[in-house]
């Protein structure tokens, strides 16, 4: 089972409803101005999962009521729609028709949740379950469901036991626990403990921070060693990736004593200075390593997650590596792509570092935004509109993640069209009649057009993008389409060709027989010079009109089939 889309109602920041859609989106950037509600949408994801209570200081649970009314106030509350196979349905009602004790009701009741299933028509059902965030109560809003008082509470429990795990990170504020009292029993391990525990379990399954005070010191100790070696070479790896410090030795040591015949962990930094060792807390090094520390034990030794193969687990992070320099934000930004190809990603930030193109796609970033009423949504960038100021403000992470200029702004034209190089700007500006307001878009090769397609996205042009139906442009046409997904790639075309001989398309196949070889008779260059040069030159020709009127009524008709196709599926696309 996975989440589809959390609804959010009037939590903190937010007035009225928020709905956060993951269904399509596995990786979600959230830009925007300060106080325009980007922390308070991570927070209310993670207040929905209550094992989540005891974690980030329980903040996620305080002052919980919108900030911006005084009265009228609704309910706080956040309702996860909920995907789930109609075989784990099944299970669930096999599973707690087990349970000893049922009334006759909630035995009724569960025959009635198993014939809703049998009822859904797809392979899959959808379950909506919503969170009060002042009782911390849940209820099913499905209205099948609603009224089934008997057994709301044990179908609630089981699903949530199997829904994937919601994680949070903020910038580095959530404090590292470096000494903890081992309290509890094994599988009862909270907070910091719970994630050495994971270590020691990861070290040696038979290991376990529970077991410490009742064997020998010496045998403790090979232990805490063998943890030590895990943990040390762990963060070594990762930070090599994140490229800070190169060379830098890291050597955390977690160290075990008692206070009045109670049991604690400490974690310590040695540091080694001219021969010396010398060590400090955690929180004693810089922010950066701080942040670094925090974000890798709670991503490689989170309890949460059995692996980084998991799927579909919710990673939240509130300006992740706002402490780490540029090269090592940009390596973050890379992990953060890696995660979501089997998890969800959501995070908020104004680094541009975290928007680079080739890693996130830009039709996937989303602007927070607060109106005038104190109620926030979060939109596409085709969507988001505001004052100048703000837009700009707003969206500048883009801006400087795509280095864009100004000029870009300065197109003239209700639509472009990207191409793949500066011939075919070429040839389509020269044959292009007057009356089209329509302007194309250079790249450099098929390839670079994916670049092109995020500045335009980042701008919210009306644009379509255009390969030649060749080999190269075919695969790039495809990458772009996985890349982007499906709702962007209605955007995308091959080069067309009004002529159903032909399967692949190329530039030159727009113009007919002799043309080319016309064209350089009237510029008198020789007749093998190249097909880019032979457009170059009549570009830039004062004899250009009059030559083209010289051309085959093939070639015009080529060309101008083209440019039917593209206002065609410009005016489909946007409902012209």
């Amino acid at each position: 089972m996975r989440y589809l889309s959390f609804t959010i109602s009037d939590y903190k920041a937010i007035s009225g409803n928020l709905e956060v859609d993951i269904s399509k989106r596995s990786l979600l950037p959230i830009i925007g101005i300060n106080e325009s509600g980007k922390t308070s949408i991570l927070w209310a994801i993670f207040a929905f999962d209550l094992s989540n209570d005891s974690l980030n200081d329980g903040r996620q649970l305080i002052n919980v009521r919108n900030l911006y009314k005084t009265t009228d106030q609704g309910v706080p509350s956040v309702t996860a729609k909920i995907e789930i196979s109609k075989e784990e349905c099944l299970s669930i009602h096999e599973q707690l028709g087990n349970v000893s004790g049922l009334s006759e009701d909630a035995v009724r009741e569960l025959t009635e949740f198993k014939e809703f299933v049998s009822r859904v028509d797809q392979k899959t059902c959808y379950l909506f379950i919503k969170r009060d965030l002042i009782n911390k109560q849940y209820s099913i809003k499905n209205q099948e469901l609603e009224n089934y008082s008997n057994i709301n509470t044990l179908l609630i429990d089981t699903i949530l036991r199997k829904t994937p795990h919601i994680l949070y990170f903020d910038d580095f504020r959530d404090t590292v626990q470096e000494e903890m009292e081992i309290v509890g029993e094994n599988n009862q391990a909270k907070g910091w403990l719970e994630i050495i525990e994971q270590l020691f379990r990861k070290t040696n399954n038979d290991y376990s921070v529970f077991k410490l005070k009742e064997i020998e010191e010496l045998t403790r100790q090979s232990i805490l060693g063998d943890a030590c070696k895990v943990l040390n070479q762990t963060l070594a790896k990762e930070w090599e990736k994140f490229t800070l410090e190169k060379g830098a030795r890291l050597d955390v040591q977690i160290d075990y004593s008692l206070k009045e015949e109670r049991p604690f962990l400490k974690l310590l930094v040695k540091e080694t200075i001219e021969g010396k060792e010398r060590y400090f807390g955690i929180r004693d090094r810089s922010k950066g390593f701080y942040w670094f520390f925090n974000f890798v034990m709670k991503l490689e030794f989170n309890p949460k997650v059995r692996s980084m193969e998991d799927k579909d687990t919710i990673y939240l992070l509130d300006e992740p590596g706002s402490y780490l320099h540029s090269s090592a934000q940009s390596k973050l930004c890379e992990k953060l792509s890696y995660l979501s190809s089997n998890n969800v990603v959501i995070y908020c930030t104004h680094s541009h570092y975290l928007l680079d193109p080739s890693q996130i796609p830009l039709n996937s970033v989303r602007v927070a935004q607060k109106s005038s009423n104190g109620s926030i949504s979060i939109l596409s960038l085709l969507e988001y509109k505001d004052n100048s100021k703000e837009k700009r403000l707003a969206v500048q992470p883009i801006i400087d993640a795509l280095k864009i200029k100004p000029f870009i702004t300065d197109f003239n034209f209700e639509s472009i069209c990207i191409v793949e190089g500066i011939y075919d700007f070429y040839c389509f500006e020269l044959f292009k009649p007057k009356t089209l307001n329509l302007g194309f878009l250079p790249s450099v090769n098929a390839e670079s057009i994916s670049y092109f397609i995020s500045i335009s996205i980042g701008w919210r042009l009306k644009y379509l993008a255009m390969w030649d139906n060749d080999v190269e442009g075919q695969r790039e046409f495809e990458n772009s389409m996985k890349f982007f997904g499906d709702e962007e790639g209605k955007k995308f075309l091959l080069l067309p060709l009004n002529s159903k001989s032909r399967k692949k398309t190329i530039l030159q196949d727009l113009f007919e027989g002799q043309d080319i070889r016309l064209i350089r008779s009237e510029l008198a260059i020789p007749n093998n010079t190249s097909f880019e040069k032979t457009i170059a030159t009549l570009y830039f020709s004062k004899k250009v009109k009059a030559i083209l009127k010289k051309l085959s009524k093939k070639t015009h008709a080529n060309f101008e089939y083209v440019y039917d196709t593209i206002i065609d599926k410009i005016n489909t696309i946007y409902e012209v």
